[in-house]
């Protein structure tokens, strides 16, 4: 068995089954595989597995289930074509900062939603957000907020004016099913590195230097949607040449290892730190990877959006660009 985006699931570290065995819990959510048939071809299965325990408590073995959902990932896949191609966002190119981004979502569709868009010359627009939940509907509610990018697209430039504008919105739209999303928006002016950003109910965006300062943007307002008349404040932050902003959703900081232990927000501040003593820089993808060490799992239980700026420094005519920050 494989999962959904090739990974071998029969080994010992990543197979659903001994892990419930060996650990000697079941699991709390079912995981979608890509199970062999005998035929030779792929099929689409849920797994759910628990551990059997003896009278005294005692591991003896353990029992995994497996449903076909073949029509059902069928579905899911056109949709996540559909949200690709709806949420997708190719990343400026400009010698005085270097974009890098990773989304995996948790599912085949997911409900994270992120934007990076060039408003003038010199100003850039990067927004990371998080809709409550997880499957089709979250994923529904991210086109949403894609909608909204475009109507608010006349208040981009003023992030306080943006956010507000977005907040009541969305309030109009979830607020009767109980939905929120929680959000960061910022906006970064290549030429000095100064950023203007607005924090609703998210975690706290990262400035990082290359000598392992971390500062977070600390200022937090409600989550978009809430509450309908909410007034968002702007705040500054600044980026020195070589300087890297990092937002990104909790599933960075609430990812738990196999004892239940959550990561937090310190062990994600030490990945952060391991990383720029690795002598390689930071990259979402190596990020994503320690996570995933971290979970001892092949997908984190939710979706991951890791959005990264380096700010090279102001000269235009620098040479050279890079998609991956070192």
């Amino acid at each position: 068995h494989i999962d959904l985006d090739g990974h071998p699931l029969c080994g010992k570290e990543f197979c659903p089954l001994h892990r419930a065995i060996a650990t000697g819990a079941s699991s709390t959510a079912s995981t979608v595989v890509s199970a062999r048939h005998k035929e030779g071809h792929r099929v689409p299965v849920e797994v759910s597995v628990a551990p059997i325990k003896d009278a005294s408590g005692q591991v003896i073995g353990g029992i995994e289930v497996f449903r076909d959902l073949t029509q059902f990932v069928d579905d899911l896949r056109r949709a996540r074509i559909i949200q690709d191609g709806t949420l997708s966002c190719p990343l400026p190119d400009d010698p005085r900062v270097a974009f890098d981004v990773r989304y995996t979502p948790e599912e085949i569709i997911g409900g994270d939603f992120y934007r990076i868009e060039p408003l003038a010359e010199d100003a850039y627009a990067l927004m990371v957000a998080d809709v409550m939940g997880h499957g089709p509907a979250a994923a529904l509610f991210t086109m949403q907020l894609r909608s909204l990018w475009e109507e608010c697209r006349a208040a981009l430039g003023n992030p306080a004016r943006f956010m507000t504008l977005l907040n009541a919105r969305l309030h109009r739209l979830i607020s009767a099913e109980g939905y929120f999303a929680t959000a960061i928006y910022a906006h970064l002016d290549a030429s000095s590195g100064q950023i203007r950003y607005v924090r609703a109910g998210h975690p706290a965006g990262l400035v990082i230097d290359p000598a392992g300062r971390i500062d977070p943007l600390a200022h937090c307002a409600p989550a978009l949607g809430l509450l309908p008349e909410t007034a968002y404040e702007s705040h500054a932050a600044r980026l020195e040449p070589g300087d890297c902003l990092l937002l990104h959703t909790d599933a960075a900081v609430e990812v738990c290892d196999a004892d239940g232990n959550e990561l937090g927000e310190e062990g994600f501040l030490s990945i952060i730190g391991d990383e720029l003593r690795s002598g390689e820089g930071l990259a979402t993808d190596r990020i994503e990877n320690r996570l995933l060490r971290y979970a001892g799992t092949l997908r984190l239980p939710d979706d991951l959006t890791l959005v990264l700026a380096r700010w090279i420094g102001p000269e235009s005519g620098m040479s050279g660009t890079t998609r991956n920050p070192t």
